[in-house]
């Protein structure tokens, strides 16, 4: 038990140090996840989506609706089984892979150095980017609706964001 004690970082100064590393280790632990299956990414990622041709100008010379990051809508009940594509390729699961892997190694270095004002922004950001992304997604996009899966990644983003925080001048003094 000592030998795992020693590799945690150093709680003196409170909570906030076992909470990054925690989320840093579940993130990379994700990461690789998003590089093995789709599974786990389309419980959060959950929504079929069909053509978006009517609201798109036709092709011009300089616009290919092809192009347009509106070419997908929601599939509604009209819109048959067949026609509605997943947006969850394996393309986009590798990229949010990535990101998230790299969003893990911050907060990891952050939590064992929190008084130290870089680690302590890039950390910060790592949790307001991932906010940001979650409530585009389900506000803007449509792709994520708020149950079940995706309360984990809206409380980590919005809590970690609120914590670091409140817990800046602690830190940061």
């Amino acid at each position: 038990m000592e030998q795992l004690k020693a590799l945690l970082p150093s709680g003196e100064k409170g909570l906030l140090p076992y909470y990054l590393w925690f989320v840093s280790i579940v993130a990379m632990g994700n990461a690789l996840q998003n590089y093995a299956t789709l599974h786990y990414t389309r419980r959060i990622y959950n929504g079929r989506f069909v053509p978006n041709t009517a609201a798109l100008p036709p092709t011009t010379a300089k616009f290919n609706p092809e192009d347009s990051t509106n070419i997908l809508k929601p599939a509604g009940p009209k819109d048959g089984e067949k026609s509605a594509k997943d947006q969850v390729t394996p393309l986009a699961a590798r990229v949010f892979g990535t990101y998230t892997f790299m969003a893990g190694i911050i907060r990891f270095y952050a939590s064992y150095q929190l008084e130290n004002p870089g680690m302590y922004h890039m950390a910060i950001w790592t949790h307001v980017i991932a906010a940001v992304h979650f409530t585009s997604e389900m506000l803007v996009f449509k792709t994520v609706r708020f149950s079940g899966p995706q309360i984990f990644p809206f409380l980590a983003a919005y809590g970690g964001t609120l914590w670091m925080a409140l817990q800046y001048n602690h830190y940061l003094a």
